[in-house]
């Protein structure tokens, strides 16, 4: 992707005007044109044929002269996007990317699939869009800020790969295309549990008896004098584990929709999955890194 700069235009600079750093939803006007031409780039017959199948799309030939001039007339907005968003997870340039070099089906090469994620990056940069290309997805996701985007980053990065698997699932459905709340939670609560049972219950975890749920209960009743945080406290000696332990009985207790015929249970909304999975990243951080440790 071409490197991300500040961008102002020159009347606003000559206006003293502050960076415009507004994010757009769906498809501005200004897009339209930049994404349908980056689909027929992509939809061949075989890609088109596969888009139209995931998508349930059947072709209207009484409208529509072939199903490609189908897609690529969609609606502005989300029909658009939904379309390029299964092209890119559906393009058969995948299989020359994993291999990591020559060809695909005799008409992909590498580095011209890399030229076309490229440019679907950078349009979508370029033009403000509310959503960006996620490499490891393979999908569209909504932007966040990037602070917290690096920090999810680094939490995937420190950590045994299956959490980072799980975790990177539950920013997807926390902020791809279409959210999945109850998802979110439970891949953050497996993300998480992945990397806290084997540290503070390692028997229980290889008899595969361990849960967020019996780690908490060790660290808050029965254990919590062998433990410590590297964080200190007032006393400027490592501190108590309360702080760790309030994180994942928070996260815990707020999975509605764990069980069926509960009187609370119900399912999850965006605006916990997403407060769900930034307390996940933070505690895969600690957790990977040894914040939480065993005192000497």
């Amino acid at each position: 992707m071409t490197e991300v700069r500040s961008f102002q235009s020159l009347a606003d600079r000559l206006a003293g005007n502050p960076l415009d750093a507004t994010l757009h939803d769906g498809v501005p006007g200004w897009l339209d044109k930049p994404l349908r031409d980056w689909l027929r780039t992509c939809l061949d017959a075989p890609t088109t044929k596969r888009v139209m199948l995931r998508l349930k799309q059947a072709h209207d030939s009484g409208t529509y002269k072939t199903p490609t001039h189908q897609l690529l007339r969609q609606p502005a907005g989300m029909g658009l996007l939904t379309v390029v968003d299964a092209t890119v997870q559906l393009h058969p340039g995948w299989g020359a990317f994993e291999e990591g070099s020559g060809e695909f089906g005799g008409d992909w090469h590498i580095d011209t699939f890399v030229n076309i994620i490229r440019d679907l990056q950078d349009t979508l940069m370029d033009g403000a869009s509310l959503y960006r290309f996620d490499l490891d997805g393979r999908c569209l996701v909504r932007r966040v800020d990037e602070t917290a985007q690096r920090a999810a980053d680094r939490a995937i990065a420190s950590t045994t790969k299956t959490a980072a698997d799980h975790l990177h699932v539950a920013w997807v459905a926390a902020y791809g295309l279409n959210p999945e709340p109850d998802k979110v939670f439970n891949e953050a609560i497996r993300a998480v549990e992945e990397v806290a049972c084997p540290l503070v219950e390692q028997k229980k975890a290889e008899a595969g008896t361990a849960t967020l749920g019996t780690v908490i209960g060790h660290l808050g009743k029965n254990a919590p004098d062998k433990w410590e945080l590297a964080l200190p406290g007032k006393d400027g000696q490592p501190g108590g584990v309360e702080p760790i332990v309030s994180m994942m009985e928070t996260l815990w207790q707020a999975q509605l929709s764990r069980h069926g015929g509960a009187p609370k249970s119900r399912r999850q909304n965006q605006d916990e999955a997403e407060a769900a999975v930034h307390l996940a990243v933070l505690l895969v951080q600690w957790l990977s890194t040894g914040v939480l440790r065993k005192k000497p």
